[in-house]
């Protein structure tokens, strides 16, 4: 691989996660206090702040949130919290199949709801008392809800052709996003297979997995997708992580590649929408633990351009940034840095590439988020207003004054000296 593969830009900008860590540590005390219905309303603030007003009735007492393509109903009424979310409708053809892989959900997915059927559609349902809704538990049942509805509901409609009972609530991409998606999906598909015949003739079966596996993420990445597409990359890198000789991991990860290069635009549009999300199913990102996570990369990479092993740093360092996107909901400031390394890193010499995503790298483990670009534009800034307040200033103006009256008369040596003097002045101001 001489250089790296094309940046693609994301179609969502900002991947901060929306949780409100003091709305939870209220609802607790709320909750302590034994005001459950308070408390579960700050559960929701937790969650999202917009989500009471936007989903539910004037009185708090209902809600209709969207969680990608299923819709969750809370109900709070005779002292019980009913919670339940609708499903699918069961097939004709193959629903006894669908109903064993349901029955496999309800002993070893779901925890406190369950499946219910109700003639030919299914139900997630969960019921409790007010007094034993505490916010820890209210969250995982909300959470073990949406991550299988919104996970199986796709999954059953492809594998058993189950069909909805509901409307999702998702507003799909624009066309222009489609497109651009799709061709950034092809590009650095080709990119992907090019590098990995390239390995694969030598054997550096390494370079292979880590190559692949950065572009599952990288696709996820700019591509945000939804749906069964969601669940295919997951499984994707799920799969990278088998316990199978790499050779062989590899050319499944590259079959699975070269399906997803041959899916029709139309049939990607699916699966590529906006939608609301109640509980992420991605960890809300902090600068300890990415951090953390960044160690063991950050030394092998220092190590390596050590060596002048910039192939190894750039793969490394790519592979590691696009795989905290993946299981994070990255908070603004890691992500100006880590985006801003990535776009510049794009069809770059593995050595120029190597330097940029190191000092991307860099500033993070140091701890260092401040914008250079914001930094510099307020520093020159506040120049330019010192500038303007000195060039204002009498001592100023009577410079100014004699340099005319030098340049009326002729006196040009008196006129250099003068204008010498204000340099002198303006460059005093600068440093």
């Amino acid at each position: 691989m001489k250089q790296t593969f094309a940046f693609i830009s994301p179609v969502v900008d900002s991947t901060q996660s929306a949780i409100r860590t003091e709305a939870y540590e209220q609802g607790v005390d709320l909750y302590n206090r034994g005001e459950y219905v308070q408390a579960f309303h700050s559960l929701l603030d937790y969650l999202n702040a917009d989500f009471r007003t936007k989903y539910g009735n004037a009185d708090g007492t209902e809600f209709h949130i969207p969680h990608g393509s299923i819709l969750v109903h809370i109900r709070i009424a005779d002292g019980f919290f009913h919670i339940n979310a609708d499903f699918l409708n069961l097939p004709e053809k193959g629903r006894v199949a669908m109903l064993r892989q349901v029955a496999d959900l309800n002993l070893n997915k779901l925890l406190l709801p369950r499946f219910v059927k109700n003639g030919d559609k299914l139900n997630m349902e969960y019921v409790c008392p007010l007094s034993q809704s505490h916010p820890h538990k209210m969250y995982f049942v909300l959470q073990n809800i949406c991550h299988i509805g919104d996970k199986y509901d796709d999954e059953f409609c492809t594998k058993f052709g189950a069909t909805r009972c509901y409307e999702p609530q998702v507003t799909p991409y624009p066309q222009e996003e489609v497109d651009r998606i799709y061709e950034g999906i092809q590009t650095l598909g080709r990119e992907t297979l090019e590098a990995l015949k390239e390995y694969g003739a030598d054997r550096r079966y390494g370079y292979s997995w880590n190559v692949l596996d950065t572009a599952f993420y990288q696709i996820s990445y700019f591509a945000h997708p939804q749906g069964q597409l969601l669940n295919d990359l997951d499984k994707a890198v799920n799969d990278m992580d088998a316990d199978l000789p790499t050779e062989e991991v590899v050319s499944k990860g590259k079959a699975f590649l070269e399906k997803l290069l041959a899916v029709p635009k139309e049939k990607l549009a699916e699966d590529l929408y906006y939608t609301d999300t109640l509980v992420s199913a991605k960890r809300r990102s902090s600068l300890k633990n990415v951090q953390e996570n960044f160690m063991n990369v950050y030394k092998e990479a220092t190590e390596a351009i050590q060596s002048e092993n910039y192939e190894r740093s750039a793969v490394r360092l790519l592979y590691v940034f696009y795989e905290a996107y993946f299981y994070n909901d990255m908070q603004d400031d890691i992500n100006a840095v880590i985006s801003k390394a990535l776009k510049k890193a794009g069809n770059r010499s593995l050595e120029e590439a190597s330097e940029i995503l190191y000092n991307a790298m860099d500033k993070i483990m140091e701890g260092d988020l401040d914008d250079e670009d914001e930094t510099d534009f307020a520093a020159g800034m506040e120049q330019v207003q010192k500038i303007t307040e000195t060039m204002g200033s009498d001592d100023m103006q009577v410079l100014q004054q004699k340099m005319a009256e030098a340049m009326m008369s002729g006196n040009m040596q008196e006129y250099s000296r003068l204008m010498l003097e204000m340099q002198k002045k303006v460059m005093g101001i600068m440093n």
